[in-house]
């Protein structure tokens, strides 16, 4: 049974009186249960002594000694949320961690305090989400032929059911990205990863409140702040699977920019995997086809210009040509696409309803 009053246990690493000060009155300790250690070393001593859901480390100790303690965290449990704080000029050492180990945010001490808050809100009400996914998966049916494929659908399902929404999408998308992979000619075995990938690619979501999710009017600074979360909270959510770790660039790149503006590593170019940047054609090229609660779909004629226009900037070049290609000579194939989209919203919403 989930408990929803569960008190969580964050450790708070920091050498900073004013960081510690901050927490201490912010936040309810009716909630939380914070644990305030200033030496890393004694950090490295006390993780593992009970289970902790969140740790706040203050970017003020060598990359050696972060990725020591990030190692450790993560040998000791692989379900504890990281959350890195740092400074201005301590970003882009943030930025490669998180880009290199399972690391869910970073918290830059030049905002505004408040987007720290929404972080360990965002972090600890995401375990309960977190641990249904565990139990759906752990019923799974054993005589499945491929319980690999099991639990993808499972938890397309949960995603897709947390934003009634953007049921369909996911299918749409992995069917749309699929068609990009066969025009690039990649090999059978990346073509599964990105499937599966893409199948996957929004599953973090699951972690975002509805009443964002779901909001008709343009989201506030903070609200959007919360939506990007999605990629890294999604990729932590497979990280301690093995079998899914082929997958996990997808999840977690897949918003990154071609010219290096994205989120939430700053990616640029070819160091955006592949498979993510064709995710991100595909998951862009849906949107925009899309109806959404807060705009109508746009025209085909709109789309092609919009993709034309973000070619270099927002997209891989090779990758928008290769899916222009596709609407020019295979666009029955994106119609048939977008008509199973259609047939599987309405199944699965008719499904929905009589839960």
């Amino acid at each position: 049974m989930l408990q929803e009053d569960k008190k969580y246990n964050i450790l708070v690493l920091s050498n900073e009186k004013r960081i510690i000060n901050k927490l201490s009155i912010f936040f309810d300790n009716s909630k939380y249960n914070f644990e305030l250690v200033r030496d890393p070393l004694s950090a490295l001593n006390i993780i593992g002594s009970k289970n902790y859901d969140l740790v706040l480390i203050n970017f003020t100790f060598s990359n050696d000694l972060l990725e020591l303690l990030i190692n450790k965290i993560r040998f000791v449990d692989s379900f504890t949320y990281i959350l890195i704080l740092c400074t201005n000029t301590s970003l882009n050492d943030t930025l490669d961690l998180i880009r290199n180990y399972d690391v869910q945010g970073y918290y830059n001490k030049s905002e505004d305090f408040n987007k720290l808050a929404i972080l360990v809100n965002l972090f600890t009400n995401s375990i309960y989400e977190f641990m249904r996914i565990i139990l759906q998966l752990n019923n799974y049916n054993i005589a499945s032929k491929s319980p690999y494929l099991s639990t993808i659908q499972i938890l397309r399902n949960i995603a897709e059911y947390k934003d009634i929404y953007t049921i369909g999408h996911s299918f749409r998308v992995y069917k749309y990205s699929v068609l990009i992979g066969k025009k690039l000619e990649l090999s059978r075995d990346d073509l599964k990863t990105l499937k599966i990938g893409s199948m996957y690619h929004d599953i973090g979501k699951i972690s975002i409140p509805n009443n964002i999710l779901h909001k008709g009017d343009k989201l506030t600074d903070n609200e959007y702040f919360q939506i990007k979360s999605h990629t890294l909270i999604g990729s932590h959510f497979l990280f301690p699977a093995i079998m899914y770790s082929k997958i996990l660039p997808i999840i977690k790149f897949h918003h990154e920019r071609f010219d290096g503006n994205g989120y939430p590593t700053k990616l640029s170019g070819s160091d955006i995997p592949l498979l993510a940047r064709i995710v991100s054609v595909a998951d862009a090229f849906d949107a925009m086809v899309s109806k959404r609660v807060y705009r109508e779909s746009l025209s085909l004629d709109s789309v092609i210009l919009e993709l034309k226009r973000c070619k270099g900037k927002q997209f891989d070049p090779k990758v928008v040509n290769a899916f222009l290609d596709i609407l020019e000579n295979n666009l029955d194939d994106i119609k048939k696409i977008q008509e199973k989209g259609k047939e599987a919203r309405g199944k699965e919403g008719r499904s929905l309803k009589s839960i």
